[in-house]
C-alpha cells in the first residue's frame, strides 16, 4: 500500500488573516505542510500539502473548503508517494 499526496492552494475570504487561517489548515488531519505564498498582484493564498493511504482516501479539498474562512481551493496536484 501507499501513500497519496494532494496539493492545493487556499483561498481566503476577503478580510480573513493568512496567519488565522494558516494555522485552521495545519489542524486539518493528514496535513504534512502549508505555509503562505504569493499569487497574482500581490494576492496571498495558503500553499497546502497533504497524505494520507491509498486504502483510505479522503478528499481533502472539501475538508478544506468547510473551514470558516475559506472561499475556495484549487487542486494542483495528486499523486501516490
Amino acid at each position: 500500500m501507499g501513500k497519496v499526496i494532494t496539493v492545493m492552494k487556499v483561498f481566503p475570504d476577503e478580510g480573513v488573516t493568512l496567519t488565522e487561517l494558516l494555522t485552521k489548515v495545519k489542524m486539518v488531519d493528514g496535513c504534512i505542510k502549508a505555509e503562505i505564498a504569493e499569487y497574482v498582484f500581490g494576492a496571498k493564498i495558503i500553499q497546502a500539502s497533504f497524505q494520507c493511504e491509498d486504502a483510505a482516501p479522503r478528499d481533502f479539498e472539501e475538508e478544506v473548503t468547510k473551514i470558516a474562512g475559506v472561499s475556495g481551493c484549487q487542486v494542483d496536484e495528486v499523486g501516490l508517494v
